[in-house]
């Protein structure tokens, strides 16, 4: 019996026999000059070929796998990655795995000049799509089979592997590598498959057929456990399931405090995908509708698309609650394929309404496409993402309005008095929220990016990850801050980043003052069964308390303290 610890994904309690995958080393491919580069050529485009057949044949369940698909397409058909493939076989005669790698190689180097974690990801994705083609050229077949019922043990998966997996067979799976921000972690989350990643060498220390005991959550995985380490997870699996049973009956009770506050729970979700879970959860409406993973592999998508997609979750959940669509917040991490400019720090750089600002004509159709939308439901409203400040807010509001009177003399029909707000998300944006909150009907705090802005931390960055503290007092004062701006004014807010799902803050957020949290429909359970175990007093004096406190340690115990008190944990 071994016990590894990694990085939970998806939350499950697993118990069954291992399927083992590793790899075939592709590196050191034979670079030899070929004395047919017109024979080597075709050998490449029938590979070629049967790549991208096989890519557009995979049978997408999820918004997040349609992306994945998008983003291979675009890149197993970039004509220059093509052109300079080309050119390497026929100019230099490279044979065809040469050529391809050599391909790579300039264009991996070139974004990893770069450093930035975004580009860090998208080296994998071309990482993977150099993999797919060595493999179909050397005849060696990529996809994982599982007949039965397994959990998968590998050194990595790649986003096309799982997507070609039987998932009905995949009881959870656990890898060497991998973060929780990897394509492979986003896939697992959207098709709630149980994972643990990060775990080092499992993969060689796991034989097919081994028994494999796993708590996701807690990112623990037990190789060959014994009889009585099985009957303790099965245990906690049969607890886990009746908890989950008993809080989906609690998704039609209100999210009501012991002494009377309201807590709204939203969800923030990618794509019309998300609607049965929000619903089957108990939201009461879409705080946050991401629209750029709509369009992250086709950043020219029509007008008629994007109104179709937005009318329907419009249609869908608006007669529950408030139905929130966040512009194009591209950029950063989330570069569309039409838009890479090479820029040496995206994160602070082009993106969102600065993005939205330069290319009008993408923003128009955008906007146009929501202002449909609102004629179906009265719920919508439509909010800005990473505004810096009063000057770039009215810039934009202007813009709407001359949308608006573009739609009227068009004689589109939109809701005249459809909700306006913007996203807090900058310290600058926090700082002077008094001024923002004059020109908006709503504010909703981004924690994801506030924190990283306020403490200049970069999320994404695995070195400094241990500084990314959510707890952090300046974090929490301009939360603080924020939300008194907000109730003075008389205009709602709401979080809409990680902290509003992480029922460990649940109280804080609640004593903070804010009364709208935004999360996924998975989360939306466990904070429900939180605000209904919580007095808004004791709350408060907790939220005073920690306000006093120097350091995130010292708030991060007192808030852990509290939640033992009150047997939240």
């Amino acid at each position: 019996m071994e016990e590894k610890k990694g990085i939970g994904v998806f939350p499950g309690i697993v118990t069954g026999k291992a399927a083992v995958f590793r790899h075939t080393v592709l590196g050191n491919v034979e670079h030899t000059l070929t004395d047919d580069p017109v024979s080597e050529l075709e050998s490449f485009q029938s590979a070629h070929k049967n790549v991208l057949e096989e890519i557009r044949g995979i049978k997408a369940t999820t918004k997040e796998e349609r992306d994945m698909i998008s983003v291979y397409e675009s890149m197993l058909t970039d004509p220059d990655v093509l052109a300079l493939v080309k050119d390497n076989i026929i100019d230099r005669h490279y044979n065809a795995s040469w050529a391809v790698e050599a391909a790579t190689e300039k264009y991996t180097s070139a974004l990893a000049a770069l450093g930035n974690s975004y580009f860090a990801e998208r080296i994998n994705d071309i990482r993977d799509a150099e993999s797919l083609l060595l493999s179909a050229i050397e005849g060696i077949s990529t996809a994982v089979m599982v007949s039965e019922p397994s959990v998968i043990v590998a050194d990595y998966l790649t986003p096309s592997e799982l997507m070609q997996m039987d998932k009905s067979n995949v009881l959870a799976i656990l890898l060497d590598t991998g973060g929780p921000t990897s394509h492979i972690a986003i896939l697992c989350h959207s098709d709630e498959i149980p994972a643990i990643l990060g775990l080092g060498d499992i993969s060689s220390k796991t034989k097919d057929g081994d028994t494999i005991a796993l708590d996701s959550k807690e990112g623990i995985a037990i190789i060959n456990p014994d009889e009585k380490t099985i009957r303790r997870f099965r245990a906690r699996k049969g607890i886990a399931k009746r908890i989950e049973k008993e809080l989906l009956k609690d998704a039609v009770l209100p999210s009501v405090t012991l002494d009377g506050r309201y807590i709204h729970l939203m969800c923030n979700i990618e794509g019309v995908d998300g609607i049965e879970s929000a619903i089957k959860a108990g939201a009461e409406g879409v705080g946050l509708f991401r629209t750029e993973f709509m369009v992250l592999g086709n950043l020219n998508s029509s007008e008629e698309e994007n109104a179709e997609a937005y009318e329907k979750v419009a249609a869908s959940i608006g007669e529950i609650g408030p139905v929130t669509f966040r512009t194009y917040d591209l950029g950063g991490d989330k570069m569309a394929d039409d838009m890479a400019e090479g820029e040496a720090n995206p994160v602070l750089g082009w993106r969102a309404v600065r993005f939205c600002m330069e290319r009008k004509d993408i923003f128009r159709a955008q906007l146009i496409s929501i202002l449909r939308a609102s004629a179906i439901s009265p719920s919508v409203r439509l909010m800005f993402p990473m505004i810096s400040g009063s000057e770039e807010l009215m810039d934009v509001l202007a813009f709407l309005e001359e949308v608006k009177a573009e739609c009227r003399e068009r004689g589109i029909a939109f809701d005249e008095n459809m909700k306006i707000g913007t996203m807090i998300e900058t310290p600058s944006a926090a700082i002077t929220a008094d001024v923002l909150a004059g020109l908006v009907d709503f504010m909703s705090i981004g924690t994801n990016d506030l924190i990283q802005y306020t403490i200049a931390v970069d999320r994404g960055n695995e070195k400094i990850a241990y500084l990314y503290k959510p707890l952090h007092p300046a974090v929490l004062r301009l939360l603080k801050y924020v939300s008194d701006v907000a109730k003075r004014a008389g205009i709602s807010l709401s979080i809409c980043g990680e902290m509003a799902g992480d029922p460990e803050y649940t109280p804080l957020l609640i004593g903070l003052g804010f009364e709208e949290l935004s999360m996924t429909a998975h989360s939306v359970l466990d904070v429900r069964k939180h605000v209904r175990a919580l007095s808004y007093d004791s709350c408060r004096e907790l939220a005073d308390r920690i306000l006093s406190l120097s350091d995130a340690t010292k708030v991060e115990e007192s808030l852990t303290e509290f939640n033992k008190a009150h047997n939240l944990q």
